[in-house]
């Protein structure tokens, strides 16, 4: 059995929009990865309860710069007129 970044927590229901455009964000991140044009990575899961972190690479100095354009644009998600990260 493969590790979970996100034990699952109850019944599975219909997937949700936010839920289907994560399915489709990883999956074009796994073919852009299997292609080669991924060295590094980060994932950071959420879940109902709880989140989840994986990383993979050896390229700190540019996954620090990615997280910190990361926590910028979710801020400005949180803060601004668009308070949510789906359909950018």
């Amino acid at each position: 059995m493969k590790p979970r970044i996100i034990k699952p927590n109850g019944d599975a229901a219909a997937m949700s929009p936010a839920q289907l455009e994560c399915i489709d964000k990883l999956t074009e991140a796994l073919e852009s990865a299997k292609n080669g044009d991924i060295l590094s990575c980060i994932i950071i899961a959420c879940g109902p309860s709880d989140f989840g972190l994986a990383i993979a690479g050896a390229d700190a100095p540019r996954l620090n710069l990615g997280l910190d354009a990361a926590k910028q644009e979710i801020i400005g998600r949180v803060t601004g007129p668009r308070r949510s990260v789906l359909h950018r």
